[in-house]
């Protein structure tokens, strides 16, 4: 039987980031992708919500974008699509941001079922 992990041995050193290099397929750029901490994905998810718990409509139509933003990253890690970047996505060709979104989603662990998922269950709320 294999011995079982104790908290301090899980909790003893910070976790890696992991990257990975990947090629869209029309554009041919070259771009470093990374993994996502469970605090990464919660505060993802958070973004579609205002103050008051109800979604918000203009980031729900960028969800795949932002996700995408989320993964792409240089060569020290950095976020490369940030702030007004992230709406110039919506400009790239279909099959290139689809290609991206989806290998970051099955990269960082996500699947795009969960991230749709997610979305439709946001856009679904009544509004109060």
């Amino acid at each position: 039987m294999a011995t079982l992990t104790t908290a301090d041995q899980l909790f003893a050193a910070p976790p890696k980031r992991r990257y990975k290099t990947v090629t869209v397929p029309v554009s041919g750029f070259t771009l470093r992708i990374q993994s996502l901490t469970e605090k990464d994905y919660s505060d993802y998810q958070a973004c579609f919500l205002d103050k008051q718990g109800k979604p918000i409509a203009s980031r729900l139509r960028q969800a795949n974008r932002i996700f995408i933003s989320m993964c792409v990253v240089d060569e020290d890690g950095n976020r490369i699509i940030t702030g007004e970047s992230v709406d110039k996505i919506a400009t790239w060709d279909a099959a290139d941001a689809n290609y991206l979104y989806n290998e970051c989603s099955r990269f960082a662990g996500i699947s795009t079922t969960d991230i749709d998922e997610l979305v439709k269950n946001y856009e679904e709320t009544p509004e109060s």
